[in-house]
């Protein structure tokens, strides 16, 4: 052995202590000979001090590693009386700094930990103590070297190491290297001097030295020395030295750091002076002479000198100015002077690296930066360099200051500068502020502990006087550091600065016309072109290239390698321009940039300046143009305001934290993710766009830690060596050479063991750590864990902490069962919907749809966001943790829709689905095993291991067989899966298998406040400022350049105030709001009505509103506009605020008119019905669904139950309360009176009217009007809108001023609704609006109208049905011809019941008046063929995404008819909402299905309706019938009719008409804007009798009737063939009435429920629609009849007209019946042939059936064709004489002449080119053909069919 002649004399000493108890455990002592060791292990006798006392009695000196301060103080604490015998210790680790100054430093020592050894083995005290002979004989080589090339050294070392107490052992060694005695004071301060010459300041040796005599100095004046030695290079001061010898570091940074200022030191000339430095590092004789200090020194060099000098500063100078250069040289100086890190911190990736690779060019390799884009050997590497030395400068952001290795590795080395780039984002008035930034202070405070904080540099390019201020307060309260400002300005003189207008259509164009005309042609200079949007880069990208430009797009979407392509493409000149947005722009260096265009405006003037100096950094001209559009500004606020946190949502994310430790036992530490504890907790106020819920979540915990409610750290899982099951290295290697492994894996696993075995027992390795050193990924760990374990090397015992319910109601196993079960039938579906779907067509996934086929098949309870996970989770199966490809790729398409791409094949989905619930359920049942028996609950908490759970895997024979290859990824799959579905909670541990945060909440409780807020709110005011000032920099600019850079000038120089004054005087109120003046314009403004505005304009938080509305008063219009100041001034999001309407038309016109106020800003708003609300919310969907009244309201009352929480635990219920409520904050409610108990309790359960947290409350606003329920029969009541105020504790507002109606009609309706009692309005009476209180009170009519003058006609007419009809048409035709511009689509005539409507329409069409019935029983639009036959051509195209012309395409189809019409005006109701935009096939398919339930088309003629129907309509002129105005209904109040007659009333605009006989039951003559008179209907006799009109219904229709035949039988056949329009005749078989085709063939039956006319015959029918039916959709006792489960049903539609007895005419002796096929009596029954027949047609019946016989003859092109045509209605056409005559075809009694129906023979035989078949007198027919070149007539007129459809 070497150097024998001291190791002899050594006895080395080695404990194992657990720190815990301080007590030893094992100890060892050996010599360095070969003697026998001494050894305890598991604990210390009595008799074994005794015996190591002897031994250390034997020799000279006890030796160990640490032993000063570790093993001797246990020693002597075990047995006091060692403290006397050990007097000359030699401990190698305060040795080691001295031996091994330089970086590598010894191997055996780790250095950067507390300089403990590299031992390679576990818990072995014996080892240990032989090792430290190894190093003491290392460290003696060491020292005999030094001797030789360094005498002074040792000499000093000598001196200084023996000054202490107890220092015969440092003196024995160098007595032995040195071959002398310790040298006197004055040898030793000659060699110190001799030492440091040329080392250091002269002026601050002797002043070192005069301090050599304090015994206290000597071993920190040794490291100060032995790292001087050796500095300049890569090596640091241990951090153990630091830490236990303070002093050493002050030493070097007094002898090195600063300068002493004499003129005559050379060190401090050289090494201290920033030019020279400057010129050192870079290559530079001199800094930028530009911008200047106040005392015209060049800036850049003043900054780097304070810098250098130990100040802090505040440095501002313009971009492009050599910022980064003012840290980076102070920063290397004090790097190769005192060894100190700088830590730089900058807001961006990107800025990171670019500084990063700058330094690198210009040959600087010192500087490394850690960032989350960089993979873990990456990352450990840096940090390595960190820890060792080799980095001088640390770039991270402040987000990293958080991460425990950042922390770790920062503490392993001094810090001696800060540099806090981007400084301007640490305050609240800057234009970026960020919370993490206002950490720092905190951070540096804290990291510094009681000594002074290290210097800082503070460096932004803009930085407003407010800014400045609050940076260097933020610096001096939060961390004591006093900052001097140094002010360079914000601008260049380079730059020649542009703003040119633009539009939205012209700005590509516009873009390209600056790049043609300014970006030089020649050269590789760029251009960059900056826009708002990602999309908009790659719009501008693409562009550019289809121009022939070398271009391309770059936005922090791209994958870091195509970001780098990109950024080194342009950096070099192979790409001319790129379209970018700012993060482009903080990252590029390319000096030679000519051009920078700004398409879009920026947010701030400082961001704006910030990206245009990109341009010219090489100090040449450069442009810089701006593209203003005043567009552009509205769309700059909105995406301001879509990145901002309100209040409300970080106390949402407050209460989310609050809720998981509510599941997991209340410990006050949480463990998330930021994605669990936005959808997780259901908040989903964060879901905007889930790329940046990570930020968002972060932000809002940074500012709730700013509140101090919570402290945040990054997650750390340790492993503990414990866990070997190796005692050395030796035994891991020999286990893994014999695995199966490949090498570089095995190399992975050996690392993991060794670092491993020299962690402290106590504190154990983060798996970060581990990560690092093994050069693997984070999710390789739990595998390589796992193959340790196999190979019996190590146990895999990271611990997890999981939550489970057991033996209660929603337990864990049935949460599993429904979960499984669920999945498998949700990816049956998937499939049967996309049996081919592949891996690059995306097929949508409606999740309402999907939600009620899965209702259907017995999953009650699936609502879409269970669906949304479950989707989600396959498609994270197959995928691993860095990523990769899951089993399906997802894409959000809509709010409802996802685009799913498979990845992998169907049943690769169902197999991995399957072998996962089996994984699942292993777990969970060892789990929920490990609880005490007869544990019951919810969260039951069970504490397990990672490699426990794996073996319930490895040892399940199934699972085996399946030929798993990866167990730990199942293990870690299935885990979280378990978790995703809410199965159960992991806790502890959820970390090692997803990215988490540690969040302690303060125990003390408290919300975060509206003060704790103020900053932010304060910052969200400053950032609108800013954009009002670049608008007004924008404007000034088109105008005057000049005045446009003397703005930006001032907004840098001037106090806000100040600037305020000059550039913006009198807008104070205006840049507080988040919009434009215009859009303040349109949305407030122009309403021109005070409490319009009033309204609109609440800027409470939080408030409930009622607004109490009469007709015509705007309502919707203050509705609108009221969500329009939400979204514009306010900014609300979107996506939280919900409207509800009363039904599909009301929603929609909502939609459409936001969408005119604010363009896009309406996307996202939820406008519905509630039934469509309450379906969306409960997952179901209206394709498919009944349109049955009850199934309706009893999904409403589901969503009820749901949102209540029925039966869950309060945390659940409100859980699952806030996933239904999708993030709302805000509930607007039209129609409030109309709403029912269901709608009541849903809008309730929503609003959280009953809740206890006014957190969870929404805001309600609420439209109504007492005085309009009119839906009592429906279940409306009117004590829900007269309870709001007790209710939400609101007080109402009134809207009184009509904007509709005239003054006469208003006061006629008030007279009316006044005398009901309770209303309340009682105060508020309805008056004209302001603007028209000058115009005349009849309105236009007035002056025209010579008879009523405007007033409100009561018309007395005689009773009955048809006279009153007469009167009302006959008064609008009256006023028709008073208009010139009368329009009949703008005039209705409104009834109490449908029936009175008959007559009116009969009259109506007879002079020829387009007439519409707004018919309230439509057949099931969505049943038709013609919309099932849509929706298949849309299903076709399933994975598009459809525009408007698209889906007219595949409509345009099909053959034109009624019902295409009405789809085709439904598809242009939805181009209104949709413009020109796409959408998902599934959820078009979805809106149709939703419309067709509530179809109505635009008017076109003279409308028909009652009062109930008419309820929302306006128009010019209306007639109400008379009768019923006094009957309540089943359900209402005296008072309904009354509220009813109003509505109708209400709905006029320039007239009303009201019929009466007599007087009226609510209308009285009683004021003078009524009049009063009789009319008599000219000749009521001479009009016929009202027909009936059964229009096509379902109720009418044997619907189940063709299924009851086989597929091959003619009816199907005859359907499948028959269009809308073509004839039906009736027959009477059976017992029923069948409608039957032209061909005689059966197309369907009439229901039992329906009843032949009484009194009428048959005038027409024809096909009035076909509906697709299915077995299920009937009643399940007659579904066994159905011999098909689809088929298509006719539904007739059919008009009957009266039959009278009348005389008979003079050529007519027989009776007149047009019945069918079987005459029917006045009772509506089968009547005999005789008596009841023989009845002669009245005149009005001939006029029917003349009307029918020219329709015919006018249709007919043959004889044949009119003989067909008069069968099909049961008559017979015979010859008779010279003409023709018409016969009843069952009886075959003459009815009457062809020539008395206004057809003559001659002319019809003229018309056909022949004569009547057969006819007897042939020679008619010769003489009207016997001219030559006789042609056929033109038939006679003929009567218009009126289309009876009501759209």
């Amino acid at each position: 052995m070497r150097h024998t002649e001291i190791l002899s004399h050594c006895l080395s000493i080695d404990l194992e202590v657990d720190p815990s108890k301080a007590k030893i455990f094992a100890i060892a002592a050996v010599r360095a000979d070969d003697r026998p060791a001494l050894k305890a292990m598991g604990g210390i006798s009595d008799e074994f001090l005794d015996q190591l006392e002897a031994q250390i009695g034997d020799v000279a000196h006890p030796i160990g590693h640490n032993f000063l301060n570790h093993d001797l103080e246990h020693l002597v604490a075990t047995k006091p009386r060692l403290a006397k015998i050990i007097q000359a210790p030699i401990d190698t680790l305060w040795l080691n700094p001295l031996a091994f100054p330089r970086n590598p430093y010894h191997h055996l020592v780790k250095h950067y930990h507390d300089g403990r050894l590299e031992t390679g083995h576990v818990n072995d005290p014996e080892l240990d103590a032989r090792l430290v002979f190894d190093v003491l004989a290392n460290q003696l080589d060491a020292f005999v070297k030094l001797s030789k090339d360094e005498p002074d050294a040792l000499t000093a070392y000598h001196y200084l190491s023996t000054r202490m107490e107890r220092a015969g052992g440092f003196d024995a060694v160098f007595r032995y290297v040195r071959g002398r005695e310790c040298p006197d004071y004055e040898q030793a301060r000659m060699a110190i001097m001799r030492m440091l010459d040329g080392r250091a300041c002269g002026v601050r040796i002797e002043q070192a030295l005069t301090r050599l005599s304090s015994p206290q100095n000597g071993w920190p004046m040794a490291y100060a020395l032995s790292w001087i030695t050796v500095a300049s290079g890569d090596s640091v001061m241990p951090p153990w030295v630091r830490a236990q010898f303070r002093e050493a570091s002050l030493i070097v940074k007094h002898l090195r750091d600063t300068s002493c200022k004499d003129p005559n030191c050379a060190w401090c000339a050289e090494q201290n002076d920033p030019v020279r430095a400057l010129e050192r590092w870079f290559g530079f004789p001199s800094f930028r002479p530009k911008p200047v200090d106040p005392e015209g020194r060049p800036l850049q060099e003043r900054i780097v000198d304070e810098a250098m000098s130990g100040n802090s500063l505040l440095g501002i100078l313009p971009t492009g100015t050599g910022k980064s250069l003012c840290y980076q040289v102070p920063a290397l100086s004090r790097f190769d002077t005192i060894g100190a890190l700088t830590v730089v911190i900058s807001p961006l990736v990107a800025l990171m690296a670019d500084q990063v690779h700058g330094m690198e060019r210009a040959g600087i390799s010192c500087s490394v930066t850690i960032n989350g884009m960089m993979s873990m050997p990456e990352r450990q590497d840096a940090l390595n360099k960190v820890r060792m030395g080799d980095a001088g400068i640390l770039i991270i952001s402040p987000e990293q200051l958080r991460s425990p290795s950042i922390r770790n590795v920062l503490a392993q080395r001094e810090v001696g500068l800060w540099a806090i780039d981007e400084a301007h984002c640490v305050s609240k008035w800057g234009h970026d502020f960020r919370p993490d930034y206002r950490y720092l202070g905190r951070f540096i405070k804290e990291f510094s502990g009681d000594m002074p904080p290290a210097p800082m540099i503070c460096l932004t390019a803009t930085a407003k006087p407010e800014v400045v201020a609050d940076i260097i307060s933020h610096f001096q309260t939060k961390a004591g550091i006093e900052l001097l400002p140094l002010d360079g300005g914000a601008s260049r003189t380079n730059l020649a600065f542009d703003v040119r207008p633009t539009t939205k259509a012209t700005k590509l164009s516009d873009v390209l016309t600056v790049l043609l005309e300014l970006l030089p042609t020649d050269g590789r200079s760029g251009a960059a072109v900056y826009c708002s949007s990602r999309k908009e880069t790659e719009r501008v990208a693409a562009f550019l290239k289809s121009q022939g430009m070398d271009a391309a797009h770059f936005h922090a979407g791209m994958s870091p390698d195509d970001k780098q392509t990109v950024q080194e493409q342009f950096r070099v000149g192979e790409l001319r321009v790129i379209a970018a947005t700012n993060a482009f722009g903080m990252g590029i260096d390319k000096p030679d940039i000519r051009l920078v265009i700004h398409a879009d405006i920026p947010g701030s003037l400082e961001n704006y300046l910030q990206e245009a100096g990109r341009a010219g950094r090489d100090r040449e001209d450069a442009h810089c143009v701006l593209l203003f559009a005043a567009d552009d500004v509205e769309r700059q606020f909105r995406l301001t305001a879509s990145s901002r946190l309100a209040r409300h949502e970080i106390g949402a994310i407050l209460k989310a934290l609050r809720r998981i430790d509510d599941r997991t036992k209340k410990t006050g530490k949480v463990v998330a993710t930021s994605g669990e504890i936005v959808r997780s907790e259901k908040d989903q106020t964060f879901e905007r766009d889930s790329t940046t819920d990570d930020t968002r979540v972060k932000t809002a915990v940074s500012w709730l830690e700013e509140a101090h409610l919570v402290s945040r750290e990054e997650n750390r899982v340790q492993v503990f060596p414990s866990s070997l099951r190796v005692r050395s290295v030796d035994e891991a290697k020999s286990r893994l050479a014999e695995a199966d492994i490949t090498q570089s894996h095995r190399r992975q696993l050996l690392s993991i063991v060794k670092h491993l075995m020299s962690a402290p027992a106590d504190e154990g390795v983060s798996t970060d750590e581990l990560c690092g050193v093994a050069g693997i990924p984070p999710g390789a760990l739990p595998r390589a864990m796992a193959t340790l374990e196999s190979l019996g090397i190590a146990r895999n015992d990271v611990a997890i902490t999981v939550f489970v319910h057991v033996g209660v109601a929603h337990s864990s196993a049935q949460r599993l069962a429904q979960a499984s079960a669920l999945e498998a039938d949700l990816i049956a579906l998937m499939q049967e919907l996309a049996p081919d779907l592949d891996d690059r067509t995306p097929v949508p996934l409606n999740l309402a749809e999907a939600c009620q086929r899965l209702r259907d098949k017995a999953h009650p309870d699936v609502r879409p966001d269970a669906i949304d996970k479950l989707v989600r989770g396959m498609a994270q199966d197959g995928r691993t943790q860095e990523g990769g490809q899951g089993n399906i790729s997802l894409r959000k398409a809509s709010r409802n829709t996802l685009l799913v791409t498979l990845v992998r094949s169907w049943r690769v989905i169902q197999e991995t689905a399957r072998v996962r619930w089996l994984a699942a359920e292993l777990m969970l049942t060892y789990l929920t095993g490990r609880l005490n028996k007869g544990a019951r609950g919810k969260d039951q908490q069970v504490e397990t291991t990672v490699g426990d759970l794996l073996a319930q895997l490895t040892q399940d024979a199934f699972l085996k067989g399946v030929g798993v290859r990866d167990m730990t990824k199942l293990m870690e799959r299935a885990l979280m899966w378990l978790h995703e579905q809410g199965v159960l909670t992991l806790g502890k541990g959820l970390t090692v298998f997803r990215s988490a945060m540690t969040v302690h909440l303060d125990p003390a409780g408290g919300q975060f406040t509206q003060a704790h807020f103020t900053p932010l709110e304060e910052h969200y005011s400053e950032q609108t400022l800013q954009t009002h000032v670049m608008a007004a920099y924008a404007e000034t600019g088109m105008r005057m350049m000049t005045d446009a850079t003397r703005l930006s000038e001032d907004y840098f120089l001037l106090n806000k105030e100040q600037f305020m004054k000059r550039w913006m005087p009198g807008v104070g109120r205006e840049v507080r709001r988040q919009t434009t003046s215009a859009s303040w314009d349109a949305i407030v403004e122009k309403l021109g009505n005070k409490v319009q505005q009033e309204i609109v304009t609440d800027d409470r938080d939080r408030t409930n509103v009622l607004v109490l509305a009469g007709p015509g008063s705007g309502k919707t219009r203050v509705l609108v506009h009221r969500i329009a100041y939400l979204l514009r001034m306010k900014r609300e999001d979107p996506q939280g605020i919900l409207v509800l309407a009363y039904n599909r038309h009301a929603a929609a016109e909502i939609r459409v008119r936001l969408r005119a106020l604010v363009g896009d800003d309406a996307m996202g708003v939820t406008v519905s019905t509630c039934h469509s609300l309450a379906m969306k919310l409960v997952g179901a969907s209206f394709v498919g669904q009944r349109a049955d009244t009850a199934d309706f309201d009893n999904i409403v009352m589901e969503a009820v139950r749901q949102l209540e929480g029925e039966g869950l635990s309060k945390a659940e219920a409100e859980a699952q309360r806030d996933t239904l409520i999708q993030g709302y904050r805000w509930i607007l409610v039209d129609e409030y009176q109309d709403i029912g108990p269901e709608e009541y309790q849903l809008i309730s359960a929503i609003a959280g009217r009953s809740l206890d947290d006014a957190d969870m409350k929404l805001s309600l606003f609420a439209v109504g009007d007492d005085d309009q329920n009119i839906y009592a029969f429906n279940g409306a009541s009117i004590e829900f809108i007269r309870k709001f105020e007790k209710d939400y504790k609101a007080r109402p507002a009134f809207l009184v001023e009509n904007y509709r109606s005239t003054r006469h009609i208003i006061s006629a309706a008030n007279t009316v609704i006044s005398a009901a009692p309770d209303r309340m309005k009682l105060e508020h009476e309805i008056r004209i609006n302001a603007d028209r209180a000058n115009t005349p009170e009849g309105g236009v009519l007035a002056g025209a109208d010579g008879v009523a003058q405007g007033r409100v006609q009561l018309l007395d007419v005689p009773n009955g049905d048809i006279p009153q009809a007469m009167a009302a048409v006959d008064e609008l035709v009256r006023l028709s011809r008073l208009d010139p511009e009368w329009s009949w689509a703008r005039t209705a005539v409104i009834s109490r019941d449908w029936r009175k409507l008959d007559a009116v329409r009969t009259y109506a069409e007879q002079l020829k008046i387009k007439v519409e019935m707004a018919n309230e029983d439509l057949p099931n639009i969505w049943r038709l063929r013609e919309t099932q036959a849509l929706v298949s051509g849309l299903r076709q195209r399933q994975g598009e995404l459809l525009g408007v012309a698209d889906i007219l395409d595949i409509l345009n189809e099909q053959a034109p008819n009624k019902w295409i019409d009405l789809l085709a005006e439904g598809i242009a109701e939805l181009a209104r909402e949709l413009k020109a935009k796409a959408m998902p096939v599934p959820d078009i398919v979805e809106w149709l299905a939703e419309w067709s339930r509530d179809t109505r088309g635009e008017q076109r003629g003279l409308l028909l309706l009652t009062a109930h129907r008419a309820k929302g309509l306006e128009f010019d002129h209306v007639a109400i019938l008379n009768g019923g105005w006094d009957n309540p209904s089943k359900n209402e109040d005296r008072d309904a009719p009354r509220r009813l007659f109003y509505v109708a009333m209400t709905r006029a605009q320039v007239s009303l008409t009201v019929m009466t006989s007599g007087a009226h039951a609510l209308l009285k003559p009683s004021t003078p804007s009524i009049i009063q008179r009789k009319v008599s209907p000219d000749n009521p006799i001479g009009v016929p009798p009202a027909r009936v009109y059964h229009l096509p219904n379902l109720k009418y229709s044997n619907l189940s009737f063709p299924s009851r035949y086989g597929p091959r039988h003619e009816i199907h056949d005859a359907i499948r063939t028959c269009k809308v329009g073509d004839p039906l005749r009736l027959e009477y078989r059976s017992s029923a009435w069948e409608f039957l085709d032209r061909n005689g063939c059966v197309l369907g039956r009439m229901s039992k429920s329906w009843e032949y006319p009484s009194g009428r015959v048959l005038y027409s029918g024809t096909v009035g629609a076909v509906v697709h039916w299915r077995k299920s959709d009937g009643d399940e006792r007659f579904a066994h009849y159905a011999r098909r489960d689809t088929w298509e049903t006719v539904l007739p539609e059919l008009v009957f007209a009266p039959q009278r007895q009348a005389a008979a005419d003079e050529d007519t002796s027989e009776t007149f019946s047009t019945a069918p096929t079987r005459p029917i009596s006045a009772s509506g029954g089968a009547a005999d042939k005789k008596g009841d027949l023989d009845r002669i047609p009245m005149p009005d019946e001939l006029a029917v059936l003349s009307e029918l016989a020219q329709r015919i003859y006018t249709d007919s092109r043959s004889w044949g064709e009119l003989i067909a045509r008069f069968s099909e209605h049961g008559l017979e056409v015979s010859a008779k004489s010279g003409g023709l005559v018409v016969k009843d075809s069952i009886g075959g009694f003459q009815i009457c002449k062809m020539s008395s129906l206004g057809l003559k023979y001659i002319e019809m035989v003229r018309y056909f080119g022949e004569g009547f078949p057969g006819h007897p007198s042939p020679g008619i027919a010769d003489r009207a053909l016997g001219r030559r070149g006789a042609t056929k007539s033109t038939p006679p007129a003929a009567g218009q069919s009126i289309d009876i459809i009501d759209d």
